[in-house]
């Protein structure tokens, strides 16, 4: 079967090095993620766990590549919350006109039941416009 990917870019005005620690960083993660959502990184090494969502509901994942500044994979294990199926969400981080294009993309949809996999698709890509036009708001709104 074909892979099916999310897959939304955007240019933001800061060094690669800035834009690296916004992704990497769960407080900064938390200001612009947007939701309220809550994100723990135990440690930024490949492996090591990574928390995401409600406190009394938390998805589990682990870093799955980690290239500083360059890329940033997270694997998200079959969990009730995916349909128990993998996903693997990558953020690369490309030096371009004086900033950092960031491209982040989403795996597995092809693992779905067809009668969820378009839905599902369209809320994961829509969700990636708004959490990436978040992180270009946050960095280039800020001094850090």
């Amino acid at each position: 079967m074909e892979k099916i990917t999310v897959e939304r870019s955007i240019w933001i005005n800061a060094a690669r090095e800035k834009v690296w620690r916004a992704i990497t960083d769960a407080e900064q993660i938390m200001k612009w993620w947007g939701g309220g959502d809550l994100w723990e990184i135990e440690k930024l090494e490949v492996g090591a766990g990574v928390k995401f969502g409600e406190a009394d509901d938390q998805l589990l994942a682990t870093i799955a590549v980690l290239d500083p500044p360059a890329k940033f994979s997270i694997r998200w294990p079959p969990q009730e919350a995916y349909h128990n199926i993998e996903v693997f969400t990558t953020y690369e981080l490309t030096e371009e006109n004086g900033g950092t294009t960031v491209k982040v993309s989403e795996t597995g949809f092809e693992a779905l039941p067809e009668d969820i996999r378009q839905k599902r698709f369209d809320q994961t890509a829509k969700g990636y416009e708004t959490v990436l036009a978040g992180l270009k708001s946050y960095i280039e709104g800020s001094a850090q």
